[in-house]
């Protein structure tokens, strides 16, 4: 399980820093069976929409032999734009791949785990 805490604004910059460098960690991940990513959004949720875009861009094209099974975003209600802006982490890799929205990181792990124990079903959708 990865876990990433993504803190302050995000611009592209920042969004194609941070996937490289959790890119560089997939590898490892892939070689040692199933993962899943548990993503915590601490202080915004306020972002252009080509950080969406590219978001769901990067888990679409993800290599066919990934090991990756799913993908949890951890948005405490405290989080700035978390009313309002929640429900589009929830849609966001519909039919892309298995993934849901928590409000604190227990829960988050909690549900990763039973999705690395579920059989495979082709690419975590």
């Amino acid at each position: 399980m990865l876990i990433a805490h993504m803190h302050g604004d995000w611009n592209a910059e920042m969004r194609t820093l941070i996937a490289g460098q959790l890119k560089a960690q997939v590898p490892a991940l892939n070689a040692a069976g199933p993962w899943g990513i548990v993503n915590h959004l601490h202080d915004t949720l306020v972002f252009g929409p080509d950080i969406y875009a590219q978001t769901r861009t990067d888990y679409a094209n993800r290599p066919a032999d990934s090991n990756l099974r799913a993908v949890a975003f951890v948005i405490a209600p405290h989080v700035e734009g978390a009313s309002l802006l929640r429900n589009r982490f929830e849609t966001l890799l519909d039919g892309v791949i298995t993934s849901r929205v928590f409000s604190d990181s227990q829960s988050a792990k909690l549900w990763m785990q039973e999705q690395l124990q579920q059989p495979a079903t082709g690419n975590g959708i």
